[in-house]
């Protein structure tokens, strides 16, 4: 008698456990990667300093940088942040004032947001067809195995027992 491969039970051979497991994943990965303000003064500016791109210098912040121009753009920054001004504040004053791309970190909006999200959606749709791709060509032995565990559909059918 051939022995057939079973399933494995328990909670992470079941779809729903690893749909939310990717749901987590991609929950933490965003939340990890929004840079949002925090509340110490400190590294807001420290922040704010590591986006915004020293106006004399070649792709180096103005926390990089010890040109006069980013020190003072660094204190005027500070003095912003001081004032309560928020981050999208700030960074929307250092664009009025020194074009769109004095910010090292391109805004999440408009054409940016596109290219930021097109390339994730082509991803996650090609995770997606794989894993389907590989759930519709799993072998017919775990199918067999899964039709067998299940039993026929009278209820009445008695249970063998070893």
């Amino acid at each position: 008698m051939s022995r057939v491969p079973t399933r494995r039970s328990g909670w992470f051979s079941s779809r729903t456990a690893w749909l939310f497991i990717a749901v987590i994943a991609v929950a933490v990965l965003a939340i990890g990667s929004s840079h949002g303000g925090g509340s110490n003064v400190k590294a807001r500016e420290a922040q704010l300093d590591s986006l915004i791109k020293c106006p004399a210098c070649q792709d180096l912040s103005i926390a990089q940088s010890d040109a006069p121009s980013s020190m003072a753009l660094r204190r005027r920054v500070a003095g912003f942040v001081k004032q309560a001004w928020s981050n999208a504040r700030i960074e929307a004053w250092v664009t009025g004032r020194y074009g769109t791309d004095a910010l090292l970190v391109p805004p999440s909006s408009g054409a940016n947001a596109t290219l930021y999200i097109v390339p994730v959606a082509a991803i996650g749709l090609a995770v997606a067809g794989l894993g389907w791709y590989l759930w519709s060509r799993r072998p017919a032995a775990l199918e067999e195995a899964d039709d067998e565990l299940a039993g026929p559909e009278d209820p009445d059918f008695p249970i063998k027992t070893r």
